[in-house]
């Protein structure tokens, strides 16, 4: 008898094609949140759903200090003979002071130190040397004698609120600039082209070159994004010939020049957000930025807000989020712990000055006011240091 063995048959199936979106998965969304190019999905735990992101970038800045150095105490622009130093954690102690650096801004270089550039004042006496000079800050937070530099970007005129912005690029260098630059008499001032000028990664300042702007904005705010890339927004601008007058204020405008990883300034465009200056700002979370504080009104100098913007990682500005802590002007920002930052003092419309501040989190949350004795300051400088 013939025996039979079982056969074991493979069917092939039809291939299907499947033209549902992404979306069709039960844990994506991508209509809530549209995306853009560059995005990722990230879980959203507020949502439980996979929803568009931005891929966060390491910061170029590995500082894990601040230091925030001198400052004014009141319109007699008098210097507080005191720095601020911010511990990796967020702690702040006060350190003695006797250089004279004023009117300016900081920005780390070489991945960790720190170089302070600013209009010189005499100690006490509240006038203008009307000489640009720098100060550099070394990995350990030591803050290094006065010395005298030539650049135009810094006014050799008392202004009240003409601070020049500086911020880091590229990962290791600086760029400062937006300083409004007056020339000549009371009865006879000037506007002249705005400059800017690098620094490189070890400490050296570059020639002065024309920003491509023509607006002279003064009081803008700088900071570093995305790891190796800049901004300025906002800014008190004049273009008239003759400074200092309310019929000359103009851009009313939020405006922004975005600046490359190598240095390049790109021309001024307008971006979201209610302009305004004497604010200030700086990174969190390793590639973006926040920005708060300051005030709005050119004429009206009592206009003190805390509105906040944040800066995302590619350079996009966000529309007026109503802020926490008191309303005012002059604060300044620095990192801290890598990730994290801090806005200190600042003061009212005659300069009288806050004692506080506001730690601001990894994620850009602002807290509240935090009080302290250490001495409240406006138009301080500051910039990250260590590793």
């Amino acid at each position: 008898m013939a025996t039979y063995k079982s056969i074991k048959y493979i069917i092939p199936t039809e291939a299907v094609e499947h033209t549902d979106s992404i979306n069709a998965l039960a844990d994506v969304d991508t209509t809530t949140v549209a995306p853009s190019v560059g995005q990722t999905l990230k879980w959203s735990a507020t949502n439980s759903r996979w929803q568009p992101a931005d891929i966060e970038e390491a910061s170029g800045l590995t500082t894990t200090n601040g230091i925030i150095v001198a400052g004014f105490v009141d319109m007699s622009w008098y210097e507080v003979e005191s720095n601020v130093l911010i511990s990796n954690t967020g702690t702040i102690s006060s350190v003695s002071y006797t250089n004279e650096v004023g009117m300016g801004d900081g920005a780390t270089y070489g991945g960790d130190k720190g170089i302070l550039i600013g209009q010189g004042f005499s100690m006490y006496s509240g006038t203008a040397t009307g000489t640009a000079q720098k100060n550099l800050v070394s990995n350990t937070g030591v803050v290094g004698s006065d010395v005298t530099i030539t650049t135009d970007a810094i006014s050799g005129l008392a202004i009240y609120d003409g601070r020049l912005s500086g911020l880091t690029y590229g990962g290791d260098k600086c760029i400062f600039g937006w300083g409004i630059i007056v020339k000549g008499s009371n009865t006879s001032q000037y506007l002249e082209v705005q400059k800017s000028f690098l620094v490189s990664n070890t400490g050296v300042q570059g020639s002065d070159v024309s920003l491509p702007t023509d607006s002279h904005r003064e009081a803008c705010i700088g900071t570093g994004y995305g790891g190796d890339k800049g901004i300025v927004i906002y800014g008190r601008g004049v273009t008239a010939i003759t400074y200092n007058s309310p019929n000359t204020y103009t851009n009313l405008d939020g405006r922004a020049n975005l600046i490359s990883n190598t240095g390049v300034v790109a021309s001024e465009t307008a971006c979201a957000g209610t302009r305004r200056h004497a604010g200030s700002g700086g990174e969190y979370g390793g590639d973006k930025a926040i920005t708060a504080y300051g005030y709005q009104s050119n004429n009206d100098f009592s206009s003190n807000t805390n509105q906040i913007n944040t800066i995302s990682n590619t350079g996009v500005v966000s529309s007026d989020t109503t802020g926490v802590g008191t309303a005012r002007r002059n604060t300044t920002y620095t990192r801290y712990g890598t990730d994290k930052g801090i806005f200190f003092s600042g003061g009212d419309s005659n300069l009288n000055v806050y004692q506080v501040y506001n730690l601001v989190s990894n994620t850009g949350v602002v807290a509240t006011d935090t009080s302290t004795t250490i001495d409240g300051r406006g138009h301080a400088l500051s910039c990250g240091y260590g590793s």
